[in-house]
Formats: C-alpha cells, structure tokens, sequence
C-alpha cells in the first residue's frame, strides 16, 4: 500500500497529475477499508446527512464549528484525539454535551495500526482519557490516516467499537478557502452520506499544522445547502440506528457492536 504521505505531499504541490496520483490512492485506501467492514454510508431511505470532524478538539478551530453546529441546531459526529482531549478537557466536554463523539486513537501517530499490539495500545490510551475527561468510553473509530494497518474487523469490534470512514471528504486539507469547500461538498450532498471534516489541525503540512479555519467558514452555507434539500443533520450514531431499523439493506447495516451502543441523534440541520 502507497504511504499516504506521499499523497499530502503531492497534494500541497497541487499539479493536475498530483490531484489524479491522489485520487487514485485515495480511491484504494476507501476500497481496502470498505471490504473489511468499515461504515461508509448510511441509508438512501432516509433523509440525513452526517458532518464528522477528526483530529481535533483544537482550541483555534474547534469553538467556531461547535458555535456555527449551535446555531443551526446542528448535530455532528466528532472523531477525537485522546492527547487533544487530554490537553483540552473543557472544550471536550462542551463537544461532548451537543455532540457524538468517536476516537481518531490517541495520537495520530502514523503507523499506529502497523501491528494488533500498536492499535491496542492507542486504543487504550485514548480509553483511558474518555473515562478521565468524560466518563465513557467511545462506540465509534476512525482510522487516522484512514489506514487500519494489521487491524481488522474483529480486532476493532473486540473493543465495542465499530470502523467508520466516509462517502466523500470536504477536500478541506487541501481546500484553499471556504469557496473552495463548499464548491467541493454541496453538489455531492445526498441522503445516508458520511461527509469528512476536519476541526484539528493534524500533523499534514511542512508546517507541522494545516489552517482549519476555512472549514468554520463553509459551515453556514453547507449547513444551507443541506436544508436546501430537505435533508437534516444526523450523527453517524443515530444515522445508523435509523438505517438499522428502517432499512433492509443487509450488506450495509449496522454491526453488532454499533447496534448495541449508538445513541439516536439528528437534527434539523
């Protein structure tokens, strides 16, 4: 498998064949992760939409997104840093009370699902800051980098946790404003879609950091958009619950471990 690394890099150059060379890693990686189990959409049946956010709680980003959300009465899945919540456990728990709340692992360090012991050892950590900062432990996973390494299916379910990627990114780490971004995610809205935000900034860039305020910025309008349609926000938790008890598609419900543990929870976004 291509290092994803070389894709940001590629992607930061912004040449056509660095887009087309993206893509196509980008297209694999969503392949390999569907086939072993991971949650990519909800039901066409239902008129929701997901907005999830990784790699925060960030403190430069993360209150804009939760006060745009607020307004709108918005509710969203937050893919969570367990070092981001240990850092910021006020913010963590004003996203928790409003919002779902999944883990993105502890620390974002890539190659950290190489091996089943690695995977476990940052599952537990993040456990542990769950507990600490917010009294439970979380039901849903994404992978950072979206690469799930040696772990699978059952590796992540021995955890009461269920794998969750996305229909489509919001192409927000490469997006260069909030144009860009709502250009990129409105015209792919659409009933059962998962939709990749960022609210942290993750380790990407030769900075060391990518601005997120952009995303803060297309919110509104996305939010718009989705209203537009006569479509509502939903966490990817109460997405699944309606997809489990509505829908009779069998190869894409819910698994067992999400069934038993999610919270219902939409909106009118």
């Amino acid at each position: 498998m291509i290092a994803l690394s070389s894709v940001e890099e590629l992607v930061l150059a912004r040449s056509p064949r660095a887009w087309a060379f993206a893509n196509a890693v980008r297209l694999a990686v969503e392949r390999r992760v569907r086939h072993d189990g991971a949650v990519c959409r909800g039901s066409s049946r239902a008129p929701l939409v997901a907005l999830t956010f990784d790699d925060g709680p960030d403190p430069r980003t993360t209150p804009a997104v939760l006060d745009v959300l607020d307004r709108a009465r918005a509710r969203a899945t937050f893919f969570v840093l367990g070092a981001a919540v240990e850092r910021e456990p006020a913010l963590s728990r004003r996203l928790a009370a409003m919002h779902e709340v999944g883990t993105h692992l502890y620390s974002h360090r890539r190659g950290a699902s190489s091996t089943r012991a690695g995977f476990d050892d940052e599952v537990r950590r993040a456990f542990a800051v769950h507990r600490r900062v917010l009294g439970e432990v979380p039901a849903l996973l994404r992978f950072p980098f979206a690469d799930r390494g040696a772990v699978r299916r059952r590796d992540v379910e021995r955890w009461g946790l269920s794998a969750v990627h996305w229909t489509f990114s919001s192409e927000d780490s490469s997006a260069s404003c909030a144009d860009a971004i709502v250009s990129h995610v409105v015209p792919r809205l659409h009933p059962g879609a998962i939709v990749l935000f960022h609210d942290g900034r993750g380790p990407f860039s030769r900075k060391g950091a990518l601005d997120r305020s952009a995303t803060a910025l297309a919110l509104p309008r996305i939010l718009d958009a989705i209203a537009a349609r006569g479509l509502r926000t939903a966490t990817v938790g109460g997405m699944l619950s309606d997809r489990a008890s509505t829908a009779r598609e069998p190869s894409e419900l819910a698994s067992p471990a999400t069934t038993a543990r999610i919270s219902n929870g939409t909106s009118g976004g």
